[in-house]
């Protein structure tokens, strides 16, 4: 009787564990907070981080492994998968979160076909399952993924976007494709606000983005060389074809002229000349074969401008001169606010500003002097956040002074962060225009408290380039503003050039979040080689945290400084304090808010490409897909060095160890340095710069990221300085580990080829 009696219990378990096992379509039925088993063919594997989609016949679920819950690592496309957990709402995405059990039944199986919909019909009835999308175009094609969301939009004008993760990295640095394309992925969501919005198409690999053309771009167009009358151009091809490019004014009218090359092969090279100096031209590459066309994107150049070039550093906070190269640091004590006035008195003929926090209070009165620009005939356009007071543009109200403030929540996501100014864009004198912009907001605690930088420079092409961002957010090119037309966010296009050549500098723009900030932040730390300094206000973003402490893995003398620990993310917190040390990571200790957004790179080796990062963009997700922010990247040996000083200042009075830097401009007395320069690498064509304490011979190779070796080659190295000059041919643009080997030491660097 008693056997009898614990069988049956047996058998009851049994029944309760098969009961308690729904369908996902039940599954997603049930409350949040609720605890479901659900079990399905899992869609993909590592390409979306802890996270794991998976269906069966009824619908589709996420599941969520977060740290100290049960591991989704070896859990891959084609697994089948039991999963036991409780139901969350993650901004709108309904995933099992926490996990108390996961376990693989078996692997290899069929993975669901996709389900073929239009734009218009993704909704919550398919999230989380693998999806079709046929015959759609890319709006922002012609450029690069990064890690950022990508609107496509249908023949009838429907659209959606897709989402790429810095993770997906046969993704990541790939062309957007021109032309139409057939798109696959799983469904996902991220909204703050609307349970009906956010849907975004998650692409696993490269090979669920199809293009429908048997001739297309295998990179992105190229302007390799520029001057202030022509534009040279480049581009490739994956079978023989024509070599033709529209260009025009405009981006409505780059169809108005067409120019063509001789012959037809893969590579394909094009000259516009008879062009004017400080012009922005929109040009659109072509090559046919049969008949197929391949297009590039439709994107806009600058030619090289007839302005001085001048450029100006400011700082709200001391700098440390005894790191000048020769050129001391400016610091503006509790006067930002009137440099900025001087320059709005001496405006001639219009005024553009996008600023975030405008308030007069305890400053020098900012508005009576665009007020006194707007009487004495200067047009002024002043744009502001909805999510602010903007007291400074409230007393603009019955001015000649054209305001507009931009949408708020829930119209919109994000925040109108920039902070810039333009002054004279379309002056015929190409002295006239400028570029106002850094960190620095326009009330009493900005300017007078917190750490802030201004760099002013005085270029008709960047003021152009500016001028088409601020319109974009205007909605209009004359002085009344079309808020049914403006775009701001996600919404905005990649329209503006991005490459120029200010007094012999090159300098790089910026915007987010079209351009994909956050992978270009990575990217440009990828490219240190000797020494790297940050001064951000904070840092979200694990994939940054991780490039940092592999710049200092990799050989570079790395320092960061932020504003306060509680703004940065956990895991940043723990990578850049395991890799970097509570010495050479440290956080604010002075007054204020440490509110710069900077980084130098390389300034203590003139030979490895110095630059300075700055403007308005937070290391931030927020920064980077919904705000919008504005960046500039200035390549000069000078301008990295002031910015250096700042740093100096601030890192060590925030107890910060400046150890191992002390001979940082004479590096080359270093010892034992492998420097790449230009990094990135174009054309193949790199000069490896290695100094030696002692004569050895080596091999010089060069690795992809599988570890196999591209090339090797035998040197012999004296002692002291080497100049190795080398042209690497790779089939795919992206980072190559260089590695110079000797009997006694191994030297690796990274080498960015573009």
């Amino acid at each position: 009787m008693k056997k009898i009696f614990t069988l049956a219990l047996f058998l009851m378990g049994i029944a309760a564990i098969t009961n308690a096992q729904n369908t996902i379509l039940e599954a997603r039925g049930m409350g949040v907070g609720t605890v479901v088993t659900v079990k399905g063919i899992v869609t993909h594997s590592n390409e979306f981080g802890p996270i794991r989609y998976f269906q069966d016949n009824t619908a589709g679920i996420a599941a969520y492994a977060a740290t100290g819950g049960p591991s989704l690592t070896n859990v891959m496309i084609g697994d089948s998968v039991t999963i036991t957990g409780k139901l969350k709402n993650y901004n709108q995405l309904l995933e099992i979160d926490p996990l108390t059990s996961v376990v693989v039944r078996s692997s290899g199986n069929p993975v669901p076909n996709p389900i073929i919909l239009t734009p218009a019909q993704l909704n919550e009835t398919y999230e989380a399952r693998l999806l079709r999308l046929n015959n759609v175009t890319f709006v922002d094609a012609g450029g690069v993924f990064s890690q950022k969301k990508y609107q496509f939009t249908s023949a009838n004008g429907e659209s959606g976007y897709i989402y790429v993760k810095n993770s997906q990295t046969d993704i990541i640095g790939q062309p957007i494709p021109a032309g139409l394309v057939n798109l696959t992925g799983v469904l996902s969501q991220f909204d703050y606000a609307s349970p009906t919005g956010g849907y975004q198409l998650l692409p696993r690999t490269i090979n669920d983005i199809q293009r429908q053309a048997s001739i297309f771009l295998t990179g992105t167009l190229n302007n390799t060389n520029f001057t202030q009358t022509q534009l040279d151009f480049q581009w490739k091809t994956n079978i023989t074809g024509t070599t033709q490019m529209y260009y025009g004014p405009t981006s409505e009218t780059v169809k108005t002229n067409i120019i063509s090359g001789t012959g037809s092969d893969t590579t394909h090279s094009i000259t516009i000349s008879g062009l004017t100096a400080g012009q922005i031209l929109w040009v659109q590459a072509v090559s046919v074969n049969g008949s197929d066309t391949a297009f590039s994107g439709v994107s806009p150049f600058a030619t090289i401008s007839n302005s001085s070039g001048d450029i100006k550093v400011y700082f709200s906070t001391a700098s440390d001169a005894t790191y000048s190269s020769g050129v001391n640091a400016i610091h503006l004590s509790q006067s930002i606010d009137d440099t900025l006035i001087n320059y709005i008195n001496r405006a001639k003929y219009t005024i553009d500003m996008a600023i975030y926090n405008f308030n007069n209070s305890g400053i020098s009165n900012i508005s009576n002097a665009l007020k006194a620009a707007a009487n004495r005939g200067v047009v002024v356009r002043a744009l502001g956040c909805g999510t602010t007071a903007n007291l400074g543009l409230g007393e603009l109200a019955g001015s000649l002074v054209h305001v507009f403030i931009g949408p708020d929540s829930p119209i919109r996501t994000g925040i109108m962060h920039n902070k810039f100014l333009i002054f004279d864009a379309e002056s015929t004198n190409p002295n006239d225009p400028l570029v106002w912009t850094g960190s620095t907001n326009l009330t009493t605690q900005q300017i007078n408290l917190d750490a802030n930088n201004v760099v002013i420079i005085q270029d008709q092409s960047l003021a152009r380039s500016y001028k088409i961002e601020f319109e974009e957010m205007w909605g209009s090119s004359t002085v009344n503003h079309d808020a049914l037309r403006a775009r701001f966010g996600f919404n905005k296009k990649n329209n503006t050039p991005h490459e120029f050549v200010i007094n012999g500098k090159r300098v790089e723009s910026y915007f987010s979040p079209t351009d994909g900030v956050n992978s270009k932040i990575v990217e440009i730390i990828n490219t240190s080689n000797h020494d790297l300094s940050i001064g951000t206000m904070l840092l979200t973003r694990d994939e940054i945290a991780s490039a940092i402490v592999a710049a200092k893995t990799s050989g570079s003398i790395v320092n960061m400084l932020t504003d306060v620990e509680g703004n940065n993310g956990a895991n940043v917190n723990t990578t850049l304090l395991a890799g970097l040390g509570n010495t050479h990571y440290v956080f604010y200790g002075s007054s204020g808010v440490m509110h710069n957004k900077y980084m130098i790179v390389d300034q203590g080796a003139p030979s490895s490409d110095p630059m300075a990062w700055t403007g308005s963009h937070n290391w931030s997700a927020a920064a980077n897909n919904d705000n919008d922010e504005n960046t500039l990247i200035i390549h000069d040996a000078t301008i990295a060095n002031l910015y250096y000083q700042n740093f100096a200042k601030l890192f060590v009075t925030s107890n910060g160890s400046l150890s191992g830097i002390g001979d940082v401009l004479a590096n080359k007395t270093s010892g034992n340095r492998l420097v790449v320069y230009p990094n990135p690498i174009v054309d193949g064509n790199v000069t490896i710069s290695c100094v030696t304490t002692s004569a050895d011979n080596g091999t010089l190779q060069l690795i992809d990221v599988t570890g196999k070796i591209l090339f090797q080659h035998n040197v012999a190295l004296t002692r002291g300085e080497n100049i190795l000059n080398q042209n690497f041919q790779v089939s795919r643009k992206g980072i190559y580990l260089l590695r110079l080997s000797t009997a006694n030491s191994v030297w690796n660097t990274k080498a960015l080829f573009e």
